[in-house]
This record gives structure tokens, sequence and C-alpha cells, in this order.
């Protein structure tokens, strides 16, 4: 029995390399897409930077020199989600590596437990026989011949006598056999041991080697988010020297994609959790200027520079009056660590929500019912921009869809 379950044993270890292997495969084809989409995201960088070194010298295309500064931030940035991707991925390969060595220490424990019991077994069984040889040797090797002579004619005792000479033969044999056994069972788990042993050796090369590549992985993470963060700061100097009639006021750039996403789940969270406190007039659909200020420095969904831009700017002074553009309740009011500054969003309901960011101070609160034309804030350059301004936009649904704030301003 102790055989069978050995080799059962051994089939079930290889089983489970069988699997483990096939999960190794599948990571690594999909380590091998996003090598492939890194390469092709490098040569639009590298491109997008040919661009730039051009336009450099031709001081009188400023413009131009933004998009592509901007261009090769949106690229930079998609390098960093990719190259973050890997880095996740080689992490999930390491854990899954380190589980396999523990779980493979662990057996080469449990087989070392089992050879050192076998063998103890082994030394009982055969301490014992060598004990019976002892005891035959002493007493003298008498043949079956000569024990059947020494009864005589006595068949009583002859019989009683040759019962117990197949009894001896007997256990002798089953002794033997028995030691035999245990001599294939320690052997079989020596076998077993040794592969353990090569396979977690195998299998710490392999970290160490995935090990290497993460830190790789994660200095380059670091190189590409420096220059990032440089192109950044380079397209934002630019911003704030660029004539404001020409491009208009803007937010400057935001390369932490995380941050902006936070952005999107506040949007999300206060539409579908914050209620009216009490009862609400549901919107027309037909909104009105946020401002009596009608100048756009900036509409949807560009600057005049090229950059994307979610919503409709609205040229004026700190401290201008910012009004509902609808009636509804309001869902977002105070400040905005992500980009808005101070900022109110308001629900008219039907699906159709508003934002009004960058505010000097903010007069409603979350909740509160408003009426179109009130009074919600006072215009200003808090938060993410370059000069005072009302920035608007329009959202639809759950607040995730941006559309042209001027297709329902009347």
């Amino acid at each position: 029995m102790g055989f069978k379950k050995g080799i059962k044993l051994l089939c079930v270890v290889f089983s489970v390399m069988l699997v483990v292997s096939s999960t190794f495969i599948a990571e690594a084809a999909s380590k091998d897409s996003l090598l492939a989409e890194k390469n092709k995201i490098e040569n639009e960088i590298k491109a997008s930077q040919n661009k730039i070194n051009n336009l450099k010298a031709e001081k009188s295309k400023q413009t131009e020199y933004l998009n592509a500064l901007q261009e090769k931030i949106e690229l930079l940035q998609d390098k960093l989600d990719n190259l973050e991707g890997q880095r996740d991925k080689l992490q999930n390969e390491i854990d899954a590596i380190q589980k396999k060595i523990e779980k493979t220490e662990a057996e080469i424990e449990e087989s070392q437990r089992n050879i050192d019991r076998k063998k103890a077994e082994f030394k009982e069984v055969y301490d014992v026989y060598c004990q019976r040889l002892r005891a035959m040797y002493i007493s003298g090797n008498v043949s079956t011949l000569e024990m059947f002579l020494e009864t005589g004619m006595d068949m009583p005792a002859m019989l009683t006598r040759a019962e117990m000479v197949k009894q001896v033969s007997s256990q002798d044999k089953s002794t033997l056999d028995e030691l035999m056994v245990k001599m294939q069972e320690i052997e079989a788990e020596r076998q077993l041991l040794s592969q353990k042993k090569l396979e977690l050796s195998e299998d710490k090369e392999a970290l160490d080697k995935q090990k290497a590549e993460l830190q790789s992985s994660i200095d380059e993470i670091a190189a590409s988010k420096k220059e990032l963060d440089n192109e950044a700061a380079e397209a934002n100097a630019l911003i704030r020297s660029l004539d404001s009639k020409t491009t208009g006021i803007m937010e400057l750039i935001e390369t932490d994609r995380k941050k902006i996403q936070q952005l999107e789940n506040e949007i999300y969270n206060a539409n579908s959790s914050v209620k009216p406190s009490g009862d609400y007039t549901p919107g027309t659909g037909q909104l009105g200027y946020p401002t009596s200020w009608r100048h756009i420095s900036a509409g949807f969904p560009r600057y005049p520079s090229g950059g994307y831009h979610g919503g409709v700017d609205f040229d004026c002074p700190t401290g201008t009056s910012v009004h509902a553009s609808d009636s509804g309740y309001v869902t977002a009011a105070g400040w905005n660590s992500t980009g808005f500054g101070n900022w109110v969003m308001i629900n008219h309901g039907n699906g159709l929500i508003t934002i009004y960011g960058h505010n000097s101070r903010v007069v409603v609160r979350t909740g509160q019912s408003v009426s179109k034309g009130d009074l919600i804030a006072y215009s200003g350059a808090t938060g993410n921009v370059t000069g005072p301004h009302v920035h608007f936009e329009v959202r639809l649904g759950d607040g995730r869809t941006k559309v042209n704030p001027m297709n329902y301003l009347r």
C-alpha cells in the first residue's frame, strides 16, 4: 500500500506542475501583447518628440508646439499605463512563484518526514530479523532431515516438528518481503524528494529573474513619470505665457490619471447617492447662461490650441455672480481637490446635470433645491487653472457622458 501511495503522490505532483505550466504560458502571452503595445507607444513618442524638436526652432508656432507637447503627454500617459500593467502582471507572477516555492518547501519537509519514518520502520523490522538470524546461528544450523530423524518413528512429534519448520520459514519470507517493500518506499520518497529539490531550485531561479525584471519595470516607470512631469511643466508654463486673447483661459494639464478618474468617480457617486433635502422642481432642459458674461474663452470639446476641453469657459473677472442654469437640486458644493477648485454640481432631473467650476466662493449646500437663475457661487480661479473664469459643463445620465453645453443654452 505504501508503494502505491508514493506513485499516486507522484501523479498528483506532475498534474499540478502541468496546470501551473499552462498558467505561466497564458501569462507569457499576455505579457507579449503588453510589450508589443509598449513598443508601438514608444515609436509614437519618438515621432512626437521629432515634431517637438522641429517646432521648437520656430518660436512663432507656439500653439503648434503646445499641441505637440500635449500629444506627447498623452502618449507618455499611455506608456505609463502600459508599464504599470506589466508591473502588475510581473508582481502577480512573482506572487504565484513564491506560493509555489512555499508549497514545494512544505512538500519537501513532508517527504523528508516520510523518509525518516520509513527508515525507522525498516530498522525496526530489520533488527527483529537480525535477532532471528542471530538466534538461529547460536542454536546451530540443523537441517530439516536431522529434525525428522531426531523424532524417530513418533509420527505426532514428526508432524509437530515439520509444522514448526514451515512456520519459521514462512515468517522469515514474510519479514524479507516487508523489508523489500519498505526499501522500495524509501527509494520512491527519495526520488520524489530529489525531484522537488530540483523543482525548488528552478523556481527560485525563475523568481530571481522575475524580480530583476520587475525592478527594471519600476525603474522605467520612474523615468517615464519624470519625463511626463517635465513635459507637463513645460506645457503649463507655455499655457501661462500665451496670449489669452488667442488661446483663452485654460485648465492646466493634469498628468495623474488616477486623480482624473477620482474626479469622475466623485461626480458619479454624488449623482447616484445625494438626494434632495426637500421637494424640488425638475428642470425643463432649456438651460440659461451661468453668468451674464457671454464671452467664451474656450469651447467644447477643444481649446483653441487643440487640447481636449470638456466644457465651455466664460471669461469673467473674479467675483462675478454664477447662477443655476435650471431648477434642480445640488449634488456637490464646496472644495474639489481634483481640479475644479470650488465647484457646484446640480442635478436637474430627467438625466441632465450641470457643473460650475473654479469659483472663488460657493453659496449653496449639498441637497439644496434651486430654481433657474438662483445665485449659487461667485466666479474665481481656484483649482487647476491659469486665470478667473466660469468653467461650465453639461453631462447626461449618471454624469459620465459630457456633451456640448451650447446645444442646451438658450
